[in-house]
């Protein structure tokens, strides 16, 4: 029988604790092997084997001996695997950005190459061996324990390896049959672990939860000849040009991309050192370590949980759309959220003395900062409740024990973000157009609802966008041109009826069963809302009732803020526009979902004899949710496909790059000169930006009266053989004919390779 190390505790110090004989010779010398393996290793970095070891001692090793160095017990890092790759991350990036500083000082101008960032993370990691060398028996972390049993217990594995060849025969045009395979099976293995979950050992289910979020991550991030995504594209440039460079800078005005060191610092770090391509970075690696994620979270849940319900907390994230097909998109996020779950997870950690806490809570909070704005501010919000309410709520004084660390998070947020977003990189242009906006708009509640719809029908809508007609935006973004863009100069036959801008339907696939389509995804939504509602009640519920565990009261302050935060997001167009309700609720449900569980545990157990019903109910509610959100009911019964699971479509349309779309994309970037205008809708902005970095001054507008007639127009696959464009146009989304008759009668094409082309004049 395997032991569940994921909810072992530690000795208590003092009883065989701090005072257990030390044994330092034999860590010092296996962890001083590992740094010279990890040397000799980077030397061969080009052979893939190499690579694979490299990743893995590089994700395992220096977040081993920090977390040595920090006195953390070895069974509170078994309880919380997510430690040691946050802390490997944490020593990365602080060695990183140490050698990009000291390198050019020593005369070293390409510091992010192999032999710096060698030498910067050897001697950090020789620092912190020295530091830890004479730390305590009870710091060892029990990797033999751990191992026990994981041979056949990997078996799980198979799903990402599955979904990752069913991504990339699609790309060869193979069809879509293992990739639906690999969705099923991940649909399979999810039900089954649900099921027989008090069966089932933790090293088992957080098996079975790593391998079905990473499988549906490399579902999207694998298709492609680049990466997949809106946010990715401009994170793959940056990269790329710090890759190239060899070297980092400080100064970002404007850019918060760029001042973010996961997709800068960290990729250069990973491409020095294990030799793996910065594309294969974001496209596999960030996926993978992104999929510890939900494991986090059910060791988390495990604290107040029983397995089943700890294991029903993170699947209800990795079944959700918005983490399978968004994370994966967001590559400074996929690393935040690693910093942002380990620092909560070290916040209630019931294993960690206080200083060791607050050092774990100092180093991932920063990170944190480092890695990604908005999960930054997020997370400061989430800590206002834990900081305040024990203050105030004379019910709530037994949790001030963690209010200590809880400041210690949240000044670490705050101060870290003002420091690193405005003194040092100067990104910090966002929260100034939020502010801005805030002003100008106030709240804006649910600006899309229309004339006549209830208030539940536009809350459940959300802020999505809503839909413009092709004359009237025409009409709409003829104004605009005239009033905020006079420096555009019209051709004289632009206003002809001959050119008027045509409405086409976004491309999908006919519903069949369009009654059995609809009842899914109506169950779908009802089941989230339903969800969102039984959270709120189980926090207030733990919160207020008197026999509620420190742990779990913790938490429902947490959840608590979480759903109020989502809800102004969803209510509030002004907050909306700041930060996206998809990537919030990925963050807020890493605490909301534990709570909910909390919930339905505490229902089941009520209930008694029943609670098999209240069971059955929550598994199939996670069986309708995952087909709806995953692309199934869409690949069986009809309607938009994801790009996961089909070779065409407005998803495929938008984020599927080829390789002739990024070769016209470059060539542009060498033509374009300062000043000159550029165009490229939707669609094709992505490819532009991913290749060329343009990102300030593209105009999205192609239509006859608001092309400039000297200006340059990039036109992606969809453009030219789909004949069809997308914009957004003052939070509303259109699509219309592509105006290639317009085009091809008054700009010379200067480019085309059959599926994209680039006009001029």
């Amino acid at each position: 029988m395997t032991t569940d190390y994921l909810t072992a505790r530690p000795a208590v110090p003092g009883a065989g604790g701090r005072h257990a004989a030390r044994s330092p010779i034999s860590p010092v010398l296996t962890y001083g092997a590992a740094l010279v393996l990890i040397a000799v290793l980077a030397l061969l970095h080009r052979m893939w084997v190499a690579q694979v070891f490299l990743v893995i001692l590089l994700l395992v090793i220096p977040g081993a001996l920090l977390l040595r160095a920090l006195r953390v017990p070895g069974v509170a890092v078994a309880s919380s695997p997510v430690y040691v790759p946050a802390a490997s991350l944490a020593v990365l990036l602080a060695s990183g950005l140490l050698v990009d500083v000291a390198g050019p000082l020593a005369g070293v101008s390409q510091p992010l190459r192999v032999v710096p960032s060698l030498v910067g993370t050897e001697v950090a990691c020789a620092a912190l061996l020295a530091a830890s060398a004479r730390a305590p028996a009870w710091t060892a972390i029990p990797w033999g324990s751990l191992n026990r049993g994981s041979a056949w217990l990997a078996w799980p594995l198979f799903l990402p390896v599955l979904a990752g060849a069913g991504a990339l025969r699609l790309n060869h045009g193979h069809g879509p049959g293992l990739a639906l395979a690999a969705i099923c099976a991940c649909a399979a293995v999810l039900v089954w672990a649900m099921a027989a979950a008090p069966r089932l050992s933790e090293v088992t289910l957080g098996l079975v939860l790593y391998s079905i979020a990473l499988a549906m991550m490399w579902s999207f991030s694998l298709r492609g000849e680049l990466v997949y995504g809106f946010d990715i594209s401009t994170e793959y440039y940056d990269m790329n040009s710090t890759l190239q460079a060899g070297i980092w800078h400080f100064a970002h005005p404007g850019d918060a991309y760029g001042a973010m060191l996961s997709i800068t610092i960290l990729p250069g770090q990973l491409h020095a050192l294990a030799g793996v391509s910065g594309l294969l970075v974001l496209k596999l690696l960030y996926p993978a370590i992104n999929a510890l994620f939900p494991v986090a979270i059910f060791g988390l849940g495990r604290r107040i949980l029983s397995r089943r319900w700890a294991f029903a907390a993170p699947a209800f994230i990795i079944i959700q759309s918005t983490f399978s097909q968004e994370m994966p998109a967001l590559a400074r996020q996929e690393i935040a959220l690693i910093f942002f779950i380990a620092m909560f997870a070290a916040l209630f950690d019931p294993g960690l003395a206080r200083l060791p806490r607050w050092a774990m809570v100092s180093v991932f909070g920063l990170g944190m900062v480092v890695s990604h704005y908005s999960t930054t501010y997020f997370a400061a919000g989430l800590l206002v409740p834990m900081l305040s309410l024990p203050w105030v709520v004379p019910r709530l004084r037994n949790i001030r024990s963690v209010s200590a660390g809880v400041a210690v998070a949240f000044v670490v947020c705050l101060v870290g973000a003002t420091i690193w977003y405005g003194t040092v990189t100067r990104s910090a242009g966002n929260v100034a157009q939020f502010v801005h906006e805030a002003a100008a708009d106030g709240f804006d509640f649910l600006p899309n609802r229309t004339t006549g719809s209830s208030l539940l029908v536009s809350y459940l809508d959300g802020n999505t966008q809503a839909t413009l007609s092709a004359a009237r935006y025409q009409q709409l973004v003829d104004q605009y041109y005239e009033r905020r863009r006079p420096f555009v100069h019209a051709l004289p036959d632009s206003a002809q009826a001959q050119f008027e801008l045509q409405g086409v339907a976004a491309p999908a696939a006919a519903v069949h069963l369009s009654y059995v389509h609809g009842a899914i995804s109506l169950v779908g939504v009802l089941v989230t809302q339903m969800a969102y509602l039984l959270a709120g009640l189980s926090a207030v519920l733990a919160t207020l009732r008197r026999k509620t565990s420190q742990a779990a009261r913790q938490l429902a302050l947490m959840s608590a803020g979480s759903l109020v935060l989502l809800g102004l997001i969803r209510l509030s167009g002004t907050i909306a526009n700041a930060y996206n309700q998809e990537r919030a609720f990925v963050q807020a449900m890493a605490i909301v979902s534990v709570t909910l569980c909390w919930g339905l545990q505490g229902a089941a157990a009520w209930l008694r004899r029943r609670s098999a019903v209240l069971v059955i109910a929550a598994i199939l509610a996670l069986a309708v949710i995952f087909v709806n959100m995953s692309g199934l009911a869409n690949a069986v019964l009809g309607g938009g496909t994801a790009t996961n699971l089909a070779d065409s479509g407005e998803d495929f349309e938008r984020f599927y790059m080829t390789a002739p779309e990024l070769a016209s994309a470059a060539w542009l970037g060498r033509q374009v000169r300062p000043g000159e205008l550029v165009y490229a809708d939707r669609y094709a902005a992505l490819r532009l930006t991913a290749m060329t970095g343009l990102v300030q001054g593209v105009l999205a507008d192609i239509t006859p009266q608001t092309l400039d007639r000297h200006a340059w127009v990039y036109a992606s696959q969809t453009n030219v053989t789909d004949h069809s464009a997308r914009t957004d146009f003052q939070n509303e989304t259109v699509v219309y004919a592509f105006p290639i008759g317009f085009l091809e009668a008054n700009f010379d094409t200067v480019y085309t390779d059959g599926s994209s082309e680039v006009f001029h004049r």
